[in-house]
């Protein structure tokens, strides 16, 4: 058997659900911490199931100022890397790694945002 035939659960249950049913389900399960279908099977069987992955937690408004935060960094990049691909010598060191500090800096709050540590 290959890796997911060899799962015990079998069965699949399709549901079709509203916007706002939908909406209502994925925060339910957010909140909780769990999945969509492990939150469904926990309102069912009273528990999400001995393997049930915990949906990782995401904080949609940081994880939107961190993406606009690194569109402006990656103009910023492409501003730099223009000026150097034309020949130019305008570019400082200093504005370089200052660039490169800012992209850092909104990685690291992305990761935040989506409940990781950044690595060292």
């Amino acid at each position: 058997m290959r890796g997911g035939e060899k799962r015990q659960r079998v069965h699949k249950v399709d549901t079709r659900w509203d916007g706002i049913e939908h909406a209502s389900l994925i925060a339910a399960a957010q909140t909780t911490g769990l999945t969509k279908g492990g939150y469904i099977r926990a309102l069912v069987l009273g528990c999400p199931g001995p393997r049930s992955q915990r949906a990782p937690s995401i904080n949609a408004q940081a994880l939107a100022e961190a993406t606009a935060a690194l569109s402006k960094v990656a103009s910023n990049i492409n501003q730099i890397a223009k000026v150097l691909n034309s020949g130019g010598n305008t570019v400082t060191t200093r504005e370089y790694l200052a660039a490169l500090r800012e992209v850092r800096v909104v990685l690291a709050s992305m990761l935040a945002a989506a409940g990781r540590e950044p690595r060292l």
